[in-house]
């Protein structure tokens, strides 16, 4: 078996060997509703223009939709060029896109980290608050069925059900995001707000990973940024990327006495948090956060830098769009 093959993600800057990268085929955004804050003013406008009908991209907004599609394969392009074997997902069905329809309509395949996890040799599927992104579960099942068949040591583990609720992003869930979960050995962070992962989902995941000797830290948060990705990232042993202000607490105890590059508010929303190590040596970072790649480098740390501002004009930006299903430990 190649260093490519197999199934398996431990802490989050072990060396990537395999990930699953994000498309546009398809992107169609949901009807706007006031849930959707975390799009930007100009998207926003669009959807709300668009009336009870989603807004299929391509057609609306060809050029932007063509360059975020040029982005996420230059990326798909990077980590091959480091020795990477990526995946990307299928188109939906049609069957598959009228899921949830009823609740939330749209489709997306841009951010595979949001609606799915993988920790040690356990694939998560797990509960997004849009119901419009619910879907994307099973094109990347697709990818991820043959890795866990091979693999008798793998767990693939579902979610129970969010409970229907109007409307489809409220209620008790229970909720769990993706971006949500940081992971450092056999430590979970994760991030809880009114807006993604709350207390439920964590609660779940707590019940079910901690007889695998992992230890979740719930982090609370403001939930003025989406995710925990948003204001926090692992790049090395002892070296973390912080946005401090998005926390309603100190760091949990493991993390105390790490070397903390505290980020600026417009650093954190240019998601300087939300790049992916190649390892604990190397760190793909959007381009134009030049003092942060600095302070990385200062540490050790190579900065890859990528434009990806047609990708994260979206809502979500390097991380969001790379699940990795293969680090080493």
């Amino acid at each position: 078996m190649s260093q490519s093959e197999g199934f398996g993600a431990y802490t989050d800057f072990g060396r990537l060997r395999t990930a699953i990268v994000g498309s546009a085929q398809g992107l169609a955004l949901p009807p706007f509703n006031p849930t959707l804050h975390h799009y930007n003013d100009e998207v926003q406008a669009a959807l709300k223009a668009s009336g009870d009908q989603p807004l299929d991209i391509a057609k609306a907004m060809p050029e932007r939709w063509e360059k975020t599609a040029e982005q996420l394969d230059n990326l798909a392009a990077l980590y091959e060029a480091n020795g990477i074997k990526v995946h990307r997902p299928r188109p939906y069905s049609d069957e598959e896109r009228q899921y949830l329809a009823e609740a939330q309509p749209g489709a997306s395949l841009l951010y595979p980290a949001d609606p799915v996890y993988t920790v040690g040799k356990h694939y998560l599927e797990v509960n997004i608050r849009r119901a419009y992104r619910r879907k994307e579960v099973f094109p990347l099942r697709e990818i991820v069925a043959p890795l866990l068949a091979a693999d008798p040591e793998a767990h693939h583990v579902i979610m129970p059900a969010v409970q229907p609720f109007a409307p489809s992003s409220d209620g008790p869930g229970p909720y769990l995001e993706g971006g949500d979960i940081i992971c450092y050995q056999n430590h979970l962070f994760v991030g809880e707000s009114d807006i993604a992962t709350n207390r439920a989902g964590t609660d779940w995941l707590i019940d079910y990973i901690t007889p695998f000797g992992y230890q979740v830290h719930p982090m609370p948060m403001h939930g003025t940024i989406l995710h925990l990705l948003g204001t926090m990232v692992l790049v090395a042993e002892g070296v973390l990327l912080l946005y401090r202000d998005e926390l309603k607490e100190p760091l949990p105890a493991p993390l105390a006495d790490w070397d903390v590059i505290e980020l600026t508010e417009q650093e954190a929303r240019a998601y300087a948090t939300v790049g992916v190590s190649l390892d604990e040596k190397r760190y793909v970072i959007p381009a134009g956060l030049g003092r942060v790649c600095d302070e990385l480098a200062k540490r050790g740390v190579e900065p890859i830098e990528i434009a990806y501002d047609c990708v994260s004009y979206w809502g979500g930006c390097v991380s969001c769009s790379t699940h990795a299903i293969l680090r080493d430990p």
